[in-house]
């Protein structure tokens, strides 16, 4: 199996590492300190490249690159620790939207017209979609929602939020919903490596029929596939962000000195890098797995436990080498532990996947 990048993904990797390098530095970066200004960022990134389309099906406004493209852009979004709607709307929504046949809304964010996003997690959920308990009840004229969703990525910025629902006896029902309509029901907040989020609560949300866009068995399977799909994207952000912490380490310990000569000359430390280089190899053949098999649940699965744990170590021992310095602001080391710390718990814990497999497997 060829497992190297074709021409037209190695010019895709290195259009964007450059992008990215002129247009978005650690200072750069620092200045973004709110939702709208990491946004306009995103807007005039995909304008220039086209890359929130990379993955998109031809016949829906997109490059028809498939998950390979996704792992691309997501990797070198992390190597850059952009603050992007990416894989919440390009990848999880816009995977959704098509999974469930609703080309027009597709293309609508292929075109950058609309941005969406998906409103899944929930206080008992944990990235396991099988678990919403938010509800639609019918009434006249349309739908009376109640629940909560939490940590809503771009939900305050978004043009539409894709929320899923069950109804009794019918199953899960996917609705849209402009962020006005949830007036003091939206809470926005950002996490801790500056994401802009929110907390959506339902209780009392009243919608039209026609915001019902589909309900029935195959909106769970269509959510699922979706979501490993994102978590696919999410292991190759993580790659880049790993590769970046051991190459500051390796760097740091380089120039750092104790008793005259360099941290980096210490044989406890250079283990302890080396540990750190081989748990990022470990995250980048992880993020590959998921990216090859990301409708294989036990394989996306067995990635994001992988990622999740390499990623923990590797952000441990990287402050660590760093000294008290890797919590400054100055260093970009301690932001990019912020972002691995979210990442860890995205989509599901390494316990959630771990026991996620198993499950799985034993099926099998």
């Amino acid at each position: 199996m060829d497992l190297q990048l074709d021409q037209q993904q190695e010019l895709l990797r290195q259009s964007l590492d450059r992008y990215l390098a002129k247009h978005l530095t650690f200072e750069a970066r620092r200045t973004q300190c709110e939702g709208e200004a990491f946004l306009d960022f995103w807007e005039g990134l995909d304008d220039e490249l086209g890359v929130g389309v990379a993955g998109l099906a031809e016949d829906l406004g997109g490059f028809g690159g498939g998950p390979e493209s996704e792992m691309i852009v997501a990797g070198a979004l992390g190597r850059a620790l952009a603050v992007t709607p990416y894989v919440p709307c390009h990848v999880l929504s816009a995977a959704l939207l098509a999974n469930l046949g609703c080309d027009d809304l597709v293309r609508r964010i292929a075109t950058g017209d609309m941005l969406v996003v998906t409103a899944i997690e929930e206080p008992q959920t944990r990235g396991e979609v099988a678990r919403v308990a938010a509800q639609a009840d019918r009434i006249e004229g349309g739908w009376r929602l109640s629940g909560t969703k939490l940590v809503v990525d771009f939900a305050a910025q978004a043009d539409i939020v894709l929320v899923p629902a069950l109804i009794d006896g019918e199953g899960l029902a996917l609705f849209t919903v402009e962020p006005a309509r949830f007036r003091d029901g939206l809470k926005p907040f950002a996490l801790i490596d500056d994401t802009p989020s929110a907390d959506l609560l339902l209780d009392g949300l009243e919608l039209e029929d026609d915001r019902c866009i589909a309900q029935g068995e195959g909106v769970l399977a269509a959510l699922s596939a979706a979501v490993d799909r994102a978590r696919a994207a999410t292991c190759a952000e993580a790659a880049g962000i790993a590769a970046v912490m051991v190459a500051d380490t390796v760097a740091y310990a380089k120039e750092r000195e104790q008793f005259g000569v360099a941290i980096a000359s210490f044989q406890a430390l250079q283990h302890r890098m080396v540990d750190m280089w081989a748990k990022s190899q470990e995250i980048e053949a992880a993020a590959l797995l998921a990216t090859l098999k990301p409708d294989q649940p036990d394989a996306v699965s067995a990635a994001m436990a992988t990622v999740s744990d390499g990623l923990r170590k590797i952000g441990q021992e990287a402050l660590q080498l760093h000294g008290a310095m890797g919590l400054t602001e100055e260093l970009r080391v301690g932001h990019y532990f912020k972002r691995a710390t979210v990442i860890e718990h995205r989509l599901g814990s390494a316990a959630a996947h771990v026991e996620r497999y198993r499950e799985r497997r034993l099926s099998a």
